[in-house]
């Protein structure tokens, strides 16, 4: 079977290897993500890691590299013995985790899921545990884990209702591959069940909520800012700020298409669009058709430009999150269209009111809660986006009321990271894997 796998995988290798040669180009250095990706290290990083008791974690992207980010300064403050190695698959989590290397904590990327790769990561790292944030589930990398006995679990572990029906038509498949899982730290009930469902033993789980809530850092005086910060990225004091976060391909025109009606209401002329396609490699597409729409662009990364504009393009990674703090009403993209919807915790956070599509699975229980406790509002289709901005911008009143819900909603549901941190203190702290898998299923 493995030789199977292999085989099947390099022969998607062949197939994907045009998209993967565009998307190194991303990586700092393209040379060096391809011999890491094939488990080829410098001499000098066996030596590193000589002695040292090694806990690998895996974050697949921005997402789960920001997810993790509390509870990699958590444990790390709590165990100065422990050494970190943080992988991530794409270019723009490697930028990210990289702003999070330190003494204890080495980054690189994550092997291609071939054996030999993967094998001579376990080899290399000795680790005592491989953690695997959310749902990253490879089979050579779990066969090999087995292999060298080396125990592992998932963080903040998420399985849609929609992933749990794929998975469940190859269930006979994939029965041996969750076997091999000794532990699940999960966000939700409802994820636990899914899991059960497909044959993960049930005292295997463990309910521990979700880390992405504690990626919250308010600046206390954050409102006494906006003004200032409206001025830095070119915005006039009584402009009003729609920022579209995380969009994906399809939605930014329906976007655009709204946003050109509201500012042809001569209530809304000085509304302005905030842009922020989920993908930065995107935004020359995307800039080509605003100015087709006779739209002024101006690229974030060109902030300091006097010109006027009517949309501030964001083709840059970290500065979104700052922007919700200007904003007057913010649409979290993904949801317009199947994509399962992205995370709402920023703008919440920064007291926004929160716009959300039907397409929501990813993050269904924030978002029911959200809009149940009128913290959000959900928006059908393009219409109802319309007339939903409408009504929040002719009441300043609703807007602040609706921000404040989310971020309370927000702030009760922190403190995941500290449990888990907690939980996998308490399983180190076990001398022999026989104890820790004891741990891991009574618990």
């Amino acid at each position: 079977m493995t030789f199977l796998y292999n085989a099947v995988f390099i022969l998607f290798g062949i197939f994907y290897l045009p998209v993967f040669l565009l998307k190194i180009r991303q990586a700092e250095s393209p040379q060096g993500l391809l011999k890491q990706r094939l488990g080829i290290f410098p001499r000098r990083w066996q030596e590193k890691f000589l002695g040292k008791k090694i806990i690998w974690l895996h974050a697949v992207s921005v997402g789960e590299v920001l997810a993790c980010r509390r509870f990699l300064e958590m444990f790390t403050a709590m165990h100065p013995e422990y050494h970190l190695v943080l992988t991530t698959v794409t270019p723009t989590g490697q930028a990210m985790a990289k702003k999070f290397e330190s003494k204890q904590i080495t980054v690189c990327y994550f092997p291609f899921d071939l054996t030999f790769s993967v094998r001579n990561f376990f080899k290399m790292l000795g680790p005592e545990c491989l953690l695997l944030m959310e749902t990253e589930l490879w089979p050579n990398l779990l066969t090999e884990a087995k292999r060298f006995r080396v125990p592992v679990g998932i963080l903040n572990g998420r399985l849609s209702e929609r992933s749990a029906r794929r998975y469940g038509r190859v269930k006979p498949l994939l029965k041996g591959l969750f076997h091999t899982l000794d532990f699940l730290l999960l966000q939700s009930q409802a994820d636990a069940e899914r899991f059960i469902r497909l044959g993960v033993p049930a005292r295997r789980t463990h309910v521990l909520g979700n880390m992405k809530f504690d990626n919250v850092s308010i600046d206390g005086d954050a409102c006494l800012k906006v003004p200032h910060m409206k001025n830095e990225w070119g915005f006039k004091d009584d402009d009003l700020v729609f920022v579209a976060g995380s969009t994906h391909r399809g939605e930014e025109l329906k976007i655009v298409r709204q946003f050109l009606i509201l500012r042809s209401d001569p209530r809304y002329q000085n509304i302005k669009l905030i842009l922020a396609p989920r993908h930065i490699e995107r935004s020359r597409k995307i800039a080509e058709m605003l100015k087709r729409k006779e739209l002024k662009v101006r690229q974030a990364t060109d902030a300091s430009s006097k010109e006027s504009f009517d949309v501030l393009l964001v083709n840059c990674l970290g500065v979104l999150k700052n922007l919700y703090a200007i904003a007057d009403i913010v649409f979290v993209g993904g949801s317009f269209i199947k994509r399962g919807g992205q995370n709402p915790i920023e703008p919440a956070a920064f007291k926004k009111a929160v716009l959300h599509g039907p397409h929501v699975f990813n993050f269904k229980l924030i978002y029911q809660k959200l809009d149940a406790e009128g913290g959000a509002i959900f928006v059908r289709d393009e219409g109802q986006l319309l007339f939903a901005m409408k009504q929040l911008l002719a009441k300043p009143l609703e807007r602040k009321t609706l921000g404040e819900n989310a971020f309370r909603i927000i702030h009760q549901l922190q403190g995941s990271s500290e449990h888990h941190v907690k939980w996998i203190s308490k399983f180190l702290s076990s001398q022999t894997n026989t104890e820790r898998m004891k741990y891991a299923n009574v618990s």
